[in-house]
């Protein structure tokens, strides 16, 4: 038997997720590449110790209407890093850097170098396929 998810399928995945209770909405930034699946906090920004942001968590349309789930928010540093990821987490955690909670979402990018103050916006948006 074949079976596949339809496009109202991928849009009630979308919505559900966004629904749920403890669902991934507190970003957190660090400097290292490439985690494993398996892995469950982004790297120590070198002495950095921001807190996880609390983003915003919409359903947005990628390809086909309501497929995909988005987090919005911006993070400010308090020392001079170079980011080179960030994570999506379903906890806001403790500590400096933060830790506790499940990291959902991960993705890694070129660096970007921060003075004191500078702040990056996130957009993570996971489209459902």
């Amino acid at each position: 038997m074949a079976a596949l998810v339809t496009n109202a399928g991928f849009a009630n995945l979308a919505a559900a997720w966004n629904a749920y209770t403890s669902r991934p909405v507190y970003l957190q930034w660090g400097v290292g590449t490439g985690q494993a699946a398996t892995d469950n906090t982004v790297a120590d920004t070198t002495g950095t110790t921001e807190a996880r942001t609390s983003g915003s968590s919409s359903v947005v349309t990628t390809t086909v209407t309501n497929d995909t789930y988005q987090v919005t928010g911006t993070i400010t540093a308090i020392g001079t890093p170079t980011i080179t990821e960030v994570g999506l987490f379903d906890a806001a955690g403790s500590g400096g850097p933060p830790t506790g909670g499940n990291m959902d979402v991960y993705g890694s990018f070129t660096g970007v170098a921060l003075g004191v103050g500078d702040s990056i916006a996130f957009t993570v948006k996971v489209k459902m396929t």
